[in-house]
């Protein structure tokens, strides 16, 4: 009993910080290009959030949803590392622990 409290508890406790990292991800969209609208939206989310509440490095509720929105309204979508082409570069989210990670990913511009 105790061996089985121990592993669901290790394997939450992994869930937990490890988390479901997700990518803002544009078919076609070069990476320098999708870091240039995550920065844009995040700047804009600045405008609007608590400037307290985004330096801890999460989001927090707020952030998530307006970020998720403005990237939305820039052709992105949110997808797994899983539904990234393998070619495809990416950022990793900065903030942890949590549920809630966004990185972003994009094509490498061709010389």
């Amino acid at each position: 009993m105790r061996k089985s409290l121990t592993v669901v508890l290790l394997t939450f406790l992994v869930w937990w910080v490890g988390g479901c990292a997700m990518y803002y991800y544009q078919e076609g969209k070069a990476f320098e290009d999708c870091k240039q609208d995550y920065r844009a939206c995040y700047a804009e989310l600045t405008k609007y959030a608590d400037p307290n509440s985004l330096g801890a490095g999460t989001l927090g509720s707020y952030g998530s949803k307006f970020m998720d929105e403005c990237m939305k309204e820039r052709g992105y979508r949110l997808v797994t590392e899983n539904e990234l082409p393998l070619r495809a570069k990416r950022r990793d989210p900065d903030w942890w622990p949590g549920w809630n990670k966004r990185g972003v990913a994009g094509a490498l511009e061709q010389d």
